[in-house]
This record gives C-alpha cells, sequence and structure tokens, in this order.
C-alpha cells in the first residue's frame, strides 16, 4: 500500500502521513474521529502494519518507565469466536476486523524482571490494577491512533468484561496478566467510518480551578448532547434515550454491577491477591475454563 493510497483507499478521512498528507491541525483531525462497528469481513490488513502500529503505541507515556501492558495478538478465528461468545455474542466485530488484540495489564514481567536480576517483587493489587489500567489504555489508545492515521478503523471491546476469567483462560493468560478489553483493526465496511458519537459539553468535564458539581441546566445539556446519538444520527434507533443506557450500566441491576463479580473472580484467578507476589501459575478450573 502506498501512502497516495492510503489517504482514500478506506474512509474519506485523510491520513496522516505521506509527503502528501493533507493534515495540518492534530486536534481538527483527532475531533474527527470515530469507531467503526462494521468492519469488511474479507479485508486485509498485513501483519507488519500492525507490528508498526503497536510500536507506534510503545511511544505512549508510562508510569515509572515500568510499562505494564502488553498485547494479546489473537490469531486463530476459532478463539475470536471463543471471545466472542464470552462477551454474550455482543460484539461482532472480534470476529469480522482484520485482527483483534488483547489489551492486557501485565504486572508478571514486571516479577520476571526483578527476579532475573535476584530481586524481590511484591504486588499490590489496588496500584497494580490502577497503574497497570492506565499504561494498557494510553498505549492502546497511541495504537489506535496509530492505526487511524494510516486510514483504517478501530473498535475497542468492553463487553469482555462479562466473561473475564473465562477469557483469560481461553488464551491461557499466566499470573499476572489481566485483560481489560479488546481492540478491533480493520477496514471500515463501507468506506468510511459513521458518524462519531457525541460528547458531552466542554463544561461537563472541565472544571476550571475547583470541581463544581454540574447545575441542572448543565445536567439537561448533557443529556440532550448525547441524546443525539439516538434517531437517526449515530445508532438508528429512536426508542432509546441515553438516561437509559445510564441505567443499563449504572443502575441496580446494571452492568457494571455484574461485571464487579466477574472481575474480582478473575483478580482473584489471575494472582493478583496472591500474598507473597505473583509465584504460581493462574489456576484453571470447570468454572472458568469451560463456562
Amino acid at each position: 500500500m502506498t501512502d497516495s493510497d492510503s489517504d482514500s483507499r478506506y474512509t474519506d478521512r485523510p491520513a496522516l502521513h505521506g509527503e502528501e498528507s493533507q493534515v495540518t491541525d492534530l486536534t481538527r483531525w483527532l475531533a474527527g474521529r470515530a469507531t467503526v462497528r462494521d468492519f469488511d469481513p474479507s479485508a486485509e490488513i498485513p501483519d507488519e502494519e500492525v507490528r508498526e502500529m503497536v510500536d507506534a503505541g510503545r511511544k505512549a507515556p508510562t508510569s515509572g518507565t515500568v510499562q505494564m501492558y502488553s498485547f494479546v495478538w489473537i490469531r486463530e478465528q476459532s478463539l475470536r469466536e471463543r471471545i466472542h461468545e464470552l462477551c454474550d455474542r455482543g460484539s461482532k466485530q472480534i470476529e469480522e476486523a482484520s485482527h483483534f488484540l488483547l489489551v492486557c495489564i501485565d504486572l508478571r514481567r514486571v516479577r520476571l524482571l526483578l527476579e532475573h536480576r535476584d530481586r524481590e517483587f511484591r504486588i499490590v493489587p489496588g496500584m497494580g490494577m490502577l497503574e497497570g489500567a492506565i499504561d494498557a489504555s494510553l498505549a492502546a489508545m497511541t495504537t489506535m491512533t496509530a492505526a487511524e492515521s494510516q486510514g483504517y478503523g478501530i473498535c475497542p471491546i468492553g463487553n469482555i468484561l462479562n466473561g473475564l476469567p473465562q477469557a483469560a483462560a481461553a488464551v491461557d493468560l499466566p499470573s499476572g496478566v489481566l485483560p481489560i478489553y479488546g481492540l478491533c483493526i480493520g477496514v471500515p465496511a463501507h468506506g468510511e467510518a459513521k458518524e462519531n458519537a457525541p460528547r458531552l459539553p466542554l463544561e461537563a468535564v472541565l472544571h476550571e480551578g475547583e470541581y463544581q458539581d454540574p447545575p441542572p441546566e448543565l445536567l439537561e445539556a448533557s443529556h440532550d448532547a448525547m441524546d443525539e446519538m439516538y434517531g437517526d444520527s449515530v445508532y438508528g434507533d429512536s426508542d432509546r434515550e441515553w438516561y437509559g443506557t445510564l441505567e443499563r450500566y449504572w443502575g441496580p441491576d446494571g452492568f457494571m454491577n455484574r461485571r464487579e463479580e466477574t472481575l474480582f473472580a478473575a483478580l482473584r484467578q489471575q494472582g493478583f491477591f496472591a500474598a507473597r507476589g505473583i509465584d504460581e501459575p493462574a489456576e484453571k478450573n470447570e468454572d472458568t475454563a469451560d463456562t
């Protein structure tokens, strides 16, 4: 693929690279990004380009230079189908995208590095989870930006949290490694990404000087802004409304309440609560490996 081809081959959004790049304002380019939900399953992306994307991700900021993350590149289609099944069949992009990676917190490599020089490792579950998730997300976002800069589409998959212990077991992740979401990279099915979903008003997320609870009028403006994703816009479903989405995720029986149990099960399974650090292999049993 040549530089000139990539500018228009997959999407009407200009690519960043190449001598004839039309992008002069990165802020405006980022404002036009959108998650792709429909991939061309017949499209191919060379492996070397994926490696270049992840290589760019390595340049992301990291806490203390430790780099507590790994990407697991899922090659087998049957394994992608299994992970999709564990997502409750709600993420078809896993099977349709050209490539699928698991974004993981990786404290195991930290332990191995220390032990290689006869030094002691001690896991701290809360900080390991927090710092690892920050590192992994920064690297993943940079990888996604690299993919989009080449004219490709991306879709993060959070639904692996629906079956997190089983997903970790399905790909034989060892103790100290925890997947936190999936990453689909591919070619948009219709030649361009859909309209990007709306976002909260800037005033709702940028607090100047000190944090302030949003006043009623800003709460209403936030709902109105986000409700635009339904109807004829991003999702094309006029029967839905954004408060219903909030309730489905954060209500008494919402996704997050149900995922809490699977998260702690995965943390135990992957050795994050080990008393002496990550010092034993992740155990698979019938509950995690076969459900």
